[in-house]
């Protein structure tokens, strides 16, 4: 290693261990994310509190350091080369000011109640955690894997319900340090995506309705009961790989090119849904890239559809 990159990373982690942030070196990032995919992090730092993750990104802003913010690591693809920078976690543990589900003050609306969930937070969990308080709202994108604000930031939802149908409003950190509230309005939604690049959100403000308990909780089993038998669960996959087109199914243009099991090296296009790829063992990005980018030939030159890929590729 250069004398220079060996001083900046002394640096770094000086810089960490002052504002006590727990933290790994050359961290392989195929433990964090749903494919089980990518090299090494030169850092890989969790962050506990709104402070601690202020005065990091002012530092990184400061130092001109690379940087990316995962949540449950699903919906990502990070190459095999790994990551030259910071790669931050927002912690979901008890302790941390990310991991919570609460009931909070507003100005509520009839048969409603405000919950806000830090971002860290399991989906699954907030939306079983607000059903047993007979709050309705989020059981329907229940059976979507990751936390609230990758949920959030990527504007997950069903056919039923997008998760952005229940927000409020949220709150944000920018990349220089400066804490924000964002209502409803001042972000911009649409299929699978938001205008919320530029900032890491922290906690979101749901508004919820008021109704049966048993109800909401039998939508959540059914739901779960669902994805189980249209999705490959229980593989490593990080969700769906392609949006879908308007008017169609992403899935169903795969499947009709008989695509299913087609593979390069390890990863495969499931056999349940066309629009997961499985990687099936040691699989490695470049095959992930090399499939992908075959598929999207492939529809294009079929049906003159130009896929857009839902996974996000970190480089």
């Amino acid at each position: 290693m250069a004398a220079g990159r060996r001083i900046i990373k002394n640096n770094i982690e000086e810089y960490l261990l002052s504002i006590k942030c727990n933290y790994k070196c050359n961290e392989p990032l195929s433990k964090h994310t749903t494919l089980c995919i990518g090299g090494t992090a030169d850092f890989f730092v969790e962050v506990e509190t709104e402070k601690q993750l202020i005065s990091l990104l002012k530092f990184i802003n400061e130092n001109k350091i690379k940087f990316f913010v995962i949540g449950g690591g699903s919906n990502i693809l990070f190459s095999d080369e790994g990551f030259r920078g910071i790669v931050i976690k927002l912690s979901s543990n008890s302790n941390s000011e990310f991991g919570k589900v609460e009931t909070c003050e507003g100005k509520e609306k009839q048969n409603t109640e405000y919950v806000c969930c830090g971002s860290a937070v399991n989906l699954a969990y907030a939306a079983r955690k607000t059903a047993e308080q007979g709050l309705s709202g989020l059981e329907y994108i229940s059976s979507i894997p990751g936390t609230v604000g990758g949920a959030v930031f990527g504007n997950a939802g069903v056919k039923e319900s997008s998760v952005s149908d229940v927000i409020e409003k949220i709150e944000v950190v920018d990349y220089f340090g400066n804490k924000e509230i964002l209502n409803k309005k001042d972000i911009r939604f649409e299929y699978r995506k938001s205008n919320l690049e530029d900032c890491i959100i922290t906690r979101v403000f749901f508004i919820l309705k008021n109704a049966d308990k048993n109800d909401i909780l039998k939508t959540i089993s059914q739901q779960l009961e669902r994805r189980k038998k249209s999705q490959p669960i229980g593989t490593k996959n990080a969700g769906c790989i392609f949006k879908n087109p308007k008017d169609d199914s992403a899935g169903r243009l795969i499947d009709s090119l008989n695509l299913k099991h087609y593979n390069v090296g390890d990863i495969e296009i499931s056999d349940i849904h066309a629009n997961f790829f499985i990687n099936k063992n040691n699989g490695c990005a470049k095959d992930m890239l090399s499939l992908i980018e075959f598929v999207k030939n492939e529809i294009y030159k079929k049906y003159n559809i130009k896929l857009e890929t839902e996974i996000r590729i970190i480089k």
